[in-house]
């Protein structure tokens, strides 16, 4: 192989938020910037992306061991088919995770079926005649090619190269001379062709790597060997995970700076699915730095899909952002094709979100694909398209979750050898493994399930805290100064806080701070770590009790920590077992019931307290009851944010639990987008109804009402303060627009 490595300059294309806050108003929500987290001067780029919302991709994952594989891959015919689909634009694959590229390149092997043939070219012109636009796929840590000519790039974990043995994948280190091979490939596929953009796969780490350059840069930079023993109390093994992460941000921007470079006006994004997976990715949510939009595949539930999309709308630098996700069941699976309804629903909660949607398909070996399924797409898309002229402005909510990058860990693997286990990490599983992450999804569950609309705010877009008017910090394990001081301003300004678990407890370095760092904000003390043996909330105080009953207790597996009360009011005490869970049997009968472990007598702790602290308030939950899967637990965590509301929602629905409501405000055309969209998996539709009432507040009034995306004048209801309207026979999606006039 033929390598050519460059010396290359990183372009520094971040920059930092502009600071602005917004005081939270009464009535409708504010409105806020769509540009994301960046409000600087940005590149000008082709705006393909704010055209394109139906998209395609599909996977060519193929080796070149066999003759007959991609035997069959015939450009024309492959655009064609997609086109059957009726989508607006394609991604095309360069390379793929098996290495060799579709098109000859002088940098890497290419792919035995092509031969003298240029697939790549070929296809972007067929795609071209059809009007689609085209972004190049280009799989990048992960090249089995590579990994296999270069033993030195390889990323190696703790025990060695054995857990390739059982691995299809082999990965690339962006810390050996790999990166100056992705750099110049990179330069080429661009040089080449004339794409709308390019969307980098797979930079995150599959393993923990313990090769002689990342050795070598560690120690440079931290002093330190790298550790072998998970602890994240060990601000040792802390760097190593900041450093794993500014690498990989590293190498995407040195790859975005070669995309500048060679032809300034592709987009470039980066694979950002690893924003809901565990530590192993190392993906930081600042790689959004070197992004144009976000954009990543997922295959978990609905309301997966749902807080992605949410956390999407809040790092992406430009909208829309791109969900993406497969036709089959998962990744895994190469045939059994999703429901029509299903695959209906997913496409639709992208422009509920006022984003662009994906589906993967997967090519045959010989280089086939099913025209079928694009026949079935092609009866879905286009009932999407009549609303793609109307999706933008800011997503417009009261209630915000906090969701921490640097939390997504468990302290339970403290003390865990990082050799004993091989387990690769992906981005294609729906479980999270992680409590914080855990404690968002209960939180983001219950507040679709009562129609209670939600953004995200993380790190990224810190000083929009105040925009809202609760916001939800949800078990979050470590947090820095800077977002502790920015919580306690949130606070002392007026702002309403939930928050659970060890928030504000663990600094950012993993050190045990000696109280929480948000302990004058909650009114309680903590000195200790996380017991997660079985415990119960009591209700203390009648409302509180109220939204328990007619349970007596919570039941709680999911761990909390020991308070002292300083100046808060309990809702509700922590009480333990009459015996420890699983103690006890026949012949040492130390249980209190044979099949259950109920609540003892007395309570030992301060479990669920309220604190008023300088104009707001706080809400402390000593174990995250967001995050517990017992239906209970959702009326009485939604009640507790009501409670800090205060008021009523701006906007609100009474409808059935699997409906999902969301709005959009756009404030330069005096509109909102109201959207509903039914979140049921697997069952076909069942025709419902409902009621949605929204609060304009004093400024503003309402003149009319429309269904989408005809534009007909719908009914509706003059409320004080705004309007309601009802809907029947809603089985999929609808979207309405609200017309209003300032006063």
């Amino acid at each position: 192989m033929n390598i050519i490595f460059v010396l290359l300059v990183v372009a520094d294309f971040s920059c930092q938020d502009d600071g602005m806050k917004k005081k939270a108003t009464a009535g409708l929500y504010q409105s806020k910037k769509s540009e994301g987290p960046r409000s600087c001067s940005l590149p000008k780029l082709n705006d393909w992306y704010k055209r394109c919302y139906r998209r395609f991709l599909v996977d060519i994952h193929i080796p070149d061991w066999d003759k007959r594989f991609l035997s069959k891959l015939d450009a024309k015919t492959y655009v064609n088919t997609l086109a059957k689909g009726k989508s607006s634009g394609i991604m095309l694959y360069c390379n793929s995770h098996v290495g060799p590229t579709l098109y000859p390149s002088k940098l890497g092997p290419v792919h035995k079926a092509i031969g003298r043939g240029d697939f790549v070219a070929d296809a972007l012109k067929a795609a071209r005649r059809k009007q689609l636009s085209v972004v190049a796929y280009y799989s990048a840590v992960y090249n089995n090619a590579a990994f296999l000519a270069h033993p030195d790039w390889r990323i190696i974990p703790h025990q060695g190269e054995s857990p390739y043995e059982h691995s299809r994948y082999g990965t690339c280190c962006p810390n050996s001379p790999y990166r100056d091979f992705a750099v110049a490939q990179t330069e080429e596929l661009c040089g080449r062709y004339e794409f709308d953009g390019i969307f980098f796969d797979m930079l995150f780490w599959p393993y923990a790597c313990y090769c002689p350059h990342c050795r070598a840069r560690f120690l440079k930079e931290e002093g330190e060997d790298i550790p072998s023993v998970i602890d994240w109390n060990n601000p040792t093994w802390m760097a190593f995970q900041r450093a794993r992460e500014r690498w990989m941000s590293e190498l995407a921007g040195l790859l975005t700076a070669a995309v500048r470079r060679t032809r300034s006006s592709m987009t470039v994004t980066h694979q950002l699915s690893p924003v809901l997976h565990g530590w192993r990715t190392a993906m930081p949510y600042s790689l959004t730095e070197h992004c144009d939009y976000a954009s990543g595949d997922f295959y978990g539930p609905p309301v997966q899909q749902s807080l992605v999309c949410k956390i999407f709308e809040a790092l992406s630098v430009r909208k829309p952002f791109e969900f993406m996700t497969s036709r089959c069941l998962d990744l895994w699976d190469h045939v059994t094709l999703k429901g029509a309804s299903l695959m209906e629903m997913q496409a639709f909660l992208a422009p509920a979100h006022a984003g662009a949607f994906m589906f993967i398909d997967a090519i045959d070996p010989v280089g086939t694909l099913n025209r079928r399924v694009y026949e079935r797409i092609g009866g879905i898309f286009p009932k999407l398209a009549p609303y793609e002229k109307f999706l933008g402005g800011d997503l417009a909510a009261d209630v915000a979750l906090y969701v921490s990058s640097e939390s997504r860990f468990d302290f339970r693997e403290n003390g865990t050898l990082i050799g004993a286990s091989s387990k690769r990490a992906d981005n294609m599983t729906s479980e999270t493994g992680m409590p914080h992450m855990e404690a968002v999804m209960g939180a983001a569950r219950s507040l679709q399930e009562n129609h209670i609309p939600y953004a995200v705010v993380t790190q990224r877009n810190l000083a929009r805290l105040s925009d809202y008017r609760v916001v939800v910090l949800p078990n979050g394990r470590v947090m820095s100064d800077a977002e502790v001081e920015a919580f306690r301003a949130y606070v002392a300004g007026g702002g309403a806080l939930y928050a659970s678990g060890y928030s504000s407890l663990i600094a950012d370095d993993g050190t045990l701070r000696k109280d929480f760092g948000l302990a004058d904000v909650f009114g309680v003390s903590a000195h200790t770590m996380m017991d997660h043996t079985l415990a119960f909330f009591t209700p203390q105080e009648k409302r509180f009790t109220s939204l328990v009953e007619p349970q007596e207790h919570l039941i709680h597996r999911g761990g909390w920590i020991q308070i002292e009360n300083r100046s808060a009011k309990v809702l509700a005490d922590l009480t333990k077992p009459w015996c420890p869970e699983n103690e006890g049997s026949v012949l040492r009968p130390s249980f209190a019931s044979i099949h259950s472990t109920p609540p003892g007598w007395t309570a030992f702790a301060p479990g669920i307290t309220w604190h008023r602290y300088g104009k707001g308030c706080a809400c402390y939950a000593s174990g995250p009851i967001e995050a517990e899967p017992q239906k209970v637990n959702r009326p009485v965590f939604v009640g507790l944010i009501r409670r800090l509301h205060g008021g009523t929602f701006p906007v609100e629905a009474q409808a059935p639990a699997f409906i999902e409501l969301t709005v959009f405000d756009k404030p330069s055309e005096r509109r909102l987008n109201l959207s509903l969209v039914s979140l049921r998996q697997e069952e076909e539709p069942i025709p419902c109804g409902g009621t949605v009432r929204v609060l304009l507040g004093e400024a503003r009034h309402p003149v009319a009402l429309r269904v989408l995306p005809s534009h007909r004048k719908y009914p509706f209801r003059d409320i004080p303060g705004g309007i309601e309207f009802t809907f029947s026979d809603f089985e999929i999606f609808s979207m309405f627009e609200l017309e209003y006039r300032n006063s």
